[in-house]
């Protein structure tokens, strides 16, 4: 499936389909659209239970009474803008896809006008970067209301049949609720209350990783351990376990090919990887990850006191142990010392320290709520360090025992059987 929309009748990707196709139930959704006056959409999702958040540009052609219809459901919070200048399409789908291009949320620009709209899935690193977005959009946008909707209605009626009046329309708009303008300098200075936008939905999908992983845990620990409990904890044996089950068994895209279901078959399979494995030398994990990533990581980031005393060299070739931070590389031109350097020239060094030491040894915040903060909270997110990366880096320093989730992890995890969401 290409997820390319262009609303081609020879081809009948027709971009109401592909929004239709993927809702489910209880999804938590989230639309930025310049104009609006489609209702089948919102209330398909309402149908579904879905909890919907959308921002919206008062002006030609958006309708009062689509947003009338807004403000009639509980599941529904709607915030708006005035200016000209506010014109994204943007459609996320919970976890599961991000719909993004020139489509708004019109019946013509879903079934009728020439438009291109790409479905994203988790997995790709943009992914993240339009929740971030539409955080930004949705803190400076303004709540509607039923006052400001019926202002607004006023205007509308007063110029509707004037369309070659339409700048006039939207000036007299600006001029009677405001000039209210999504400030782009400020794209990414998301006030912190904004992070709780995605908290809960983060949450559920975390949880669903670390509550499949627990049953991979439950065979695993069946079977004994390869190396001394000594060395190194289960979590990252088994991760390393999940390492090699990928460039061995769940190669290229198989993983997603596997049964869903976590039953007697896929309990099978996973037993005869674990028999495999305690029987093969896997130099990388024995020789080291045992002898010199652990030791190494854990005596940078172990404590609040090393990771105050480490110099920034220091702290990045700690974070580098990781696989997902290492793997990010390969968008760098001049590999390790251009990651390094970039990320470094985008993180104050007392923040990065701040954010390791709240991610890794705070004790006022459960372990899900410093995750969500340090992904989607100003005050702790660092640049080039993004959800997979902090997702994995508590799993190798951490006090609760939990583990590593990373892209590599979500795969297996789907490999064997479960329907988690895939991280990139």
């Amino acid at each position: 499936m290409l997820d390319l929309f262009t609303n081609t009748n020879s081809k009948k990707d027709f971009f109401s389909n592909g929004l239709m196709q993927e809702i489910q139930k209880d999804m938590d959704i989230y639309i930025a659209s310049a104009f609006f006056t489609e209702v089948d959409v919102i209330d398909e999702l309402i149908k579904n239970n879905c909890r919907i958040r959308i921002i919206v540009r008062l002006g030609f052609p958006t309708s009062p009474l689509a947003l009338k219809h807004l403000l009639k459901h509980k599941n529904i919070e709607a915030r708006f803008y005035t200016s000209h200048e506010f014109h994204p399409k943007l459609y996320i789908w919970g976890d599961k896809k991000i719909f993004v291009g020139s489509a708004n949320l019109t019946k013509a620009a879903l079934l009728r006008n020439q438009e291109i709209m790409i479905g994203i899935l988790p997995d790709d690193l943009r992914f993240e970067e339009l929740t971030y977005l539409f955080l930004g959009y949705w803190q400076e946008a303004k709540v509607l209301t039923l006052e400001e909707v019926e202002k607004y209605e006023k205007v509308y009626k007063s110029y509707k049949d004037k369309l070659d009046a339409i700048n006039d329309f939207d000036d007299e708009v600006q001029k009677v609720l405001g000039d209210h303008n999504f400030p782009n300098i400020q794209r990414y200075e998301v006030k912190q209350s904004s992070s709780e936008l995605f908290f809960d939905n983060f949450l559920k999908t975390y949880q669903e990783s670390v509550h499949a992983y627990n049953f991979i845990e439950d065979e695993y620990k069946k079977k004994g351990r390869k190396v001394n409990s000594e060395l190194i904890p289960l979590r990252l044996e088994i991760d390393s376990f999940f390492s090699f089950v990928r460039e061995s068994h769940a190669v290229h895209e198989t993983w997603r090919d596997q049964d869903l279901g976590w039953n007697d078959n896929n309990r099978m399979i996973l037993n005869n990887l674990i028999d495999e494995w305690m029987n093969i030398d896997w130099a990388h994990f024995e020789q080291r990850i045992v002898k010199q990533n652990y030791p190494f990581i854990n005596s940078i980031l172990g404590s609040v006191d090393s990771i105050n005393e480490a110099t920034a060299s220091e702290i990045v070739d700690a974070l580098c142990v990781t696989h997902s931070f290492h793997d990010r590389l390969r968008f760098f031109k001049g590999g390790l010392d251009t990651l390094k350097e970039a990320f470094l020239n985008q993180n104050e060094l007392s923040k990065v320290k701040n954010t390791l030491a709240y991610l890794l040894h705070d004790q006022k915040n459960p372990i899900g709520k410093r995750i969500a903060n340090c992904i989607y909270n100003p005050n702790f997110k660092l640049n080039e360090f993004g959800q997979s990366n902090v997702q994995e880096l508590i799993g190798w320093i951490n006090n609760e025992n939990m583990p590593v989730i990373n892209g590599r992890t979500t795969k297996v995890l789907r490999y064997f059987g479960f329907d988690v969401r895939q991280v990139n």
